[in-house]
């Protein structure tokens, strides 16, 4: 059993594919959500198998670093990701579903904490914590998206 498993969600007024191309595009994520910056770091493209650095929060109040694979990419519909370095460990996956005329964006994620600063965090406010932060980034995304 993980730490954390929780799915968080929205409804955007955008394609499947607008709001799936905004979040592959990890380069430019902190350009709508600025407290999070991702770094693609073996690739200058998004690709399965590539890995991406993430950093929530700014210096000096970084609150969360890790690494990220992407395993697979369904174009339009689905990426799926493994954290694999950092404060955690686990999978979490993108799902783009349409739905009359807008998308409902939804991350799952399944994650322990790699240090004991994310264990105990994880254990006092764990899937209400990853919701707090989470809730915020896809009302980012959905303002982002429906503004292209």
């Amino acid at each position: 059993m993980t730490a954390i498993d929780v799915i968080d969600s929205i409804e955007i007024n955008a394609t499947p594919e607008t709001v799936f191309n905004v979040i592959a595009d990890y380069g430019n994520q902190s350009k709508w959500f600025p407290v999070y910056n991702c770094k693609v770091l073996n690739a200058s493209k998004i690709a399965e198998g590539i890995t991406v650095e993430h950093t929530y929060g700014k210096p000096p109040f970084v609150l969360s670093h890790f690494i990220r694979r992407i395993d697979k990419i369904i174009p339009g519909s689905r990426l799926e990701e493994s954290y694999i370095d950092g404060d955690l460990r686990g999978t979490g996956v993108w799902t783009f579903e349409k739905k009359g005329n807008a998308t409902i964006a939804a991350y799952h994620c399944k994650v322990d904490g790699a240090t004991w600063f994310t264990r105990l965090s994880f254990k006092l406010i764990g899937n209400s914590a990853h919701s707090n932060t989470y809730q915020k980034l896809l009302v980012a995304l959905k303002q982002h998206c429906e503004s292209l």
